[in-house]
């Protein structure tokens, strides 16, 4: 019996060891958070947090691949219809060739005979109006939802086909800058890229989607958003879009061109298809980080409201769809 003496004894030392861990991660969770509660006091970091929760909570991914789904499902009709144009396989070729891809490695026949053409060509424009309908409506959704306002009834059906107009009208403006870069005041090139040729590209596409993007919020919300607010998120979007676009020249040819050569035609798709989720999501982001920041209870948010005023819904009756 004394021999257990020691054993006995033993035992309550032993316990404060086997709980041991669990007091410091006890200690380890108090002072995380103690420091997120000082982080928090910083300034802008309240605003932060919520903009990364409402970009995590806004169904990014589910969202523009939706988006990007419908502008694909629109553009290949578009393809098909000017590939039975005499001169449309002209124009796709200039196109292939403005991203680095050559034209002859991309299998794309044209139509040979007159009722091929007419039969494609009736088919391709109800393609194309039916698929940027879609597109435009998908737009509206994500607008809608996102700046928290009603969407519009039916009868502004017609603001869908003018988003069908404005967005080639902007992809063609697109077309047309790009070969500003070549343009060199002082005759001194860069891979064949000129300084000022360079600000004019990257201020004229920045102009170009700055407007596009104005222009299809407003006929997709009607007034329910303030038109300064639409500036500033359009701001936001062009800017993205921009950057977007810059290394899509930088990248995109090198890219195309592996692409092809493993996987042909198909990889062209693939290719399209990512691009167009790329902008896809700056169309979503742009849109949830600025009406994040306005509706915010912060200095920067009640000042910015101030400004650009806030999405304010309008009954569906009531919405003004005349303008």
């Amino acid at each position: 019996m004394p021999d257990q003496a020691p054993s006995d004894q033993a035992a309550p030392d032993q316990a404060p060891s086997e709980h041991a861990p669990s007091g410091r991660v006890a200690i380890l969770r108090a002072r995380a958070r103690v420091a997120a509660d000082r982080a928090m006091t910083l300034p802008g970091a309240a605003l932060s947090m919520r903009i990364v929760r409402d970009v995590v909570t806004a169904g990014l991914s589910d969202r523009a691949m939706t988006l990007s789904a419908q502008a694909f499902t629109s553009v290949l009709p578009i393809v098909i219809l000017l590939t039975t144009i005499p001169v449309g396989r002209r124009f796709l070729d200039k196109a292939f060739d403005g991203f680095g891809v050559d034209p002859s490695r991309v299998s794309i026949p044209a139509a040979q005979t007159d009722a091929t053409l007419g039969a494609f060509g009736v088919i391709g424009a109800l393609m194309v109006i039916a698929g940027a309908t879609s597109l435009s409506r998908a737009l509206g959704r994500m607008f809608t939802d996102t700046w928290q306002v009603n969407r519009l009834p039916a009868t502004g059906w017609w603001r869908w086909v003018v988003v069908i107009f404005v967005l080639p009208i902007a992809v063609i403006m697109q077309g047309l800058i790009v070969p500003l870069h070549r343009i060199s005041l002082s005759g001194v090139r860069l891979n064949g890229f000129g300084i000022a040729g360079v600000i004019l590209e990257f201020v004229g596409t920045f102009a170009v989607w700055w407007i596009t993007w104005i222009v299809i919020p407003r006929l997709l919300v009607s007034r329910q958003v303030p038109m300064r607010l639409l500036a500033v998120n359009a701001a936001l979007t062009s800017l993205l879009i921009t950057v977007l676009m810059v290394g899509s020249r930088v990248v995109l040819p090198a890219i195309m061109s592996d692409t092809l050569a493993h996987y042909g035609t198909l990889g062209l798709v693939f290719v399209a298809i990512s691009w167009l989720f790329l902008y896809a999501a700056v169309l979503v982001v742009s849109a949830t980080l600025v009406h994040t920041v306005v509706v915010d209870d912060g200095a920067l948010g009640r000042r910015l409201a101030r400004i650009t005023g806030v999405p304010a819904a309008e009954p569906r009756q009531r919405i003004s769809i005349g303008a």
